[in-house]
């Protein structure tokens, strides 16, 4: 099942969130450990959320396009 994430339309929140998220996946802890599956599982979940914040990005200039009165004008 995939997870629904709501636009926050905040990019600071969104930056904020990221850094969060991928500053912890950076470390490196108990590297001894790691191996092949360790190292895929954290690269995948640095890309999604970089693709999260894609989306939020994406979702802000949707929302910027809609809210535009130069936009809609020419879009009429």
């Amino acid at each position: 099942m995939e997870k629904k994430i709501d636009a926050t339309l905040d990019l600071a929140k969104s930056l904020k969130d990221f850094e969060i998220q991928v500053t912890k996946l950076l470390e490196l802890t108990n590297v001894s450990v790691w191996d092949g599956q360790v190292f895929k599982e954290r690269e995948q979940k640095i890309r999604d959320s970089a693709l999260i914040l894609a989306g939020q990005c994406i979702a802000l200039f949707l929302y910027n396009l809609s809210q535009s009165q130069s936009v809609l004008d020419t879009a009429s």
